[in-house]
């Protein structure tokens, strides 16, 4: 009796892809359905046919035909129609590319490139997130239905001169794509040598890796591959970045009213000190330690009358909120659906003005560092939901593998 072989694969490969032609771009590429708000998404998806959103948008927000597995879904078709436009055009072999997005003002700077599936399991790949099983189970469905993959994960690695030469080399070449997206932000991508991508995927396949955004996708790849009794390429098409080049920042938490603000306050006096902070119509600013309270038209500070805090998870600023004030005090576990996790980039004095007109509270969070991040992984521990808001958050819609 012959018994299959289990073919170990590098860490980090090259990857056999398609990229979107130059004139197909600009229409084509899209944040992925969940950096958008439901009105941002619904606005692409009636005004644009052309956006790859068409087929990243959330499978249980769209409707599906009837049917098994073999009934081609919307998302599917949306994919087959943007191949019969011929919007993508085949790399002729398998290869690494250098991927740079700037935003705000910023390039972030990483490589293309396929990450095996095993090494997410095997520990040489971190990550810090919970998953939620039913938001994986969707994404599997979906993956099913659409076999090519565009959505890139996002991960990051300690940072190596080598690489950062490898990458600098190939930047200075013209770029194969160079396009700004319909929200300004500025996309090029470089084809690596053969030298180059031999070099680079060495280098980082004897890096530690750590997952900076993409957990469902990852936990979705490899449910994916158990079930295709790993018939499949066993790679998570992935953004591999330099540690200095990604940034994070903090998730707030908006809590949908009625909240009893004085009796909120009078609890909160028990572990902190409140302190009014400054201006009433704008935002404090929060040091690590400390958590901004916005409740009645009003700002707070709040600093822990016990600051000192162990490692890892149990040390984050988040930690402390869910575990001193959301559960106690208003019987919130970080899933409740009164919770609305509101990332730092956006305008958060109008996100004020509309918790007064409702009468919610907000409350506001620095972000963690790239070594909390680290730390996390390294222990097994993971974050609570929305803990980091990650930047830079690659596009869809450029590589179809």
């Amino acid at each position: 009796m012959t018994t299959a072989r289990h073919v170990v694969l590098p860490l980090v490969d090259t990857v056999s892809v398609h990229v979107v032609s130059p004139h197909w771009a600009v229409r084509v590429v899209s944040p992925l359905h969940d950096v958008l708000s439901e009105d941002e998404r619904r606005a692409v998806l009636t005004h644009n046919p052309d956006s790859y959103l068409h087929v990243t948008s959330d499978p249980l927000a769209l409707p599906e035909p009837p049917g098994d597995l073999g009934a081609e879904s919307v998302q599917a078709k949306a994919l087959r129609r943007l191949l019969d436009l011929r919007a993508y055009t085949p790399v002729s072999e398998p290869t690494l590319f250098v991927y740079r997005l700037t935003d705000r003002g910023r390039d972030h700077t990483g490589v293309i490139a396929g990450v095996a599936v095993e090494g997410f399991r095997d520990g040489r790949v971190l990550g810090h997130e919970h998953v939620q099983p039913e938001r994986v189970a969707s994404l599997v469905r979906h993956y099913q239905r659409v076999t090519m993959r565009s959505e890139l994960v996002a991960l990051f690695h300690p940072v190596d001169p080598v690489i950062t030469e490898l990458t600098a080399r190939a930047v200075e070449r013209p770029p194969l794509l160079n396009f700004t997206d319909a929200s300004g932000v500025n996309q090029s991508i470089w084809r690596a040598e053969p030298a180059e991508a031999a070099a680079v995927t060495r280098q980082l396949g004897g890096q530690q890796l750590y997952v900076a955004d993409g957990h469902h996708r990852v936990a979705a790849a490899a449910r994916l591959w158990a079930l295709a009794a790993e018939r499949t390429t066993g790679q998570v098409l992935c953004a591999i970045y330099p540690q200095d080049e990604i940034e994070l920042h903090a998730f707030h938490r908006r809590v949908h009213g009625p909240v009893d603000v004085p009796a909120l306050i009078e609890g909160l006096t028990e572990d902190f000190d409140i302190s009014a902070a400054g201006e009433l119509d704008e935002a404090p600013d929060v040091g690590p330690g400390c958590i901004g309270l916005h409740a009645a038209g009003r700002w707070w500070r709040l600093r822990p009358r016990q600051p000192l805090r162990p490692e890892g998870v149990a040390g984050l600023d988040v930690t402390m909120l869910d575990q001193r004030i959301l559960r106690p005090l208003l019987d919130l576990d970080p899933g409740a659906t009164r919770l609305q996790f509101v990332p730092d980039l956006r305008d958060l004095d109008a996100t004020a003005r509309k918790c007064d007109a409702d009468g919610d509270v907000l409350f506001t969070l620095h972000a963690p560092r790239i070594e909390d991040v680290v730390s996390v992984a390294e222990r097994r521990e993971v974050m609570s939901a929305k803990t980091t808001y990650v930047q830079p958050k690659p596009r869809t819609g450029i590589f179809l593998s």
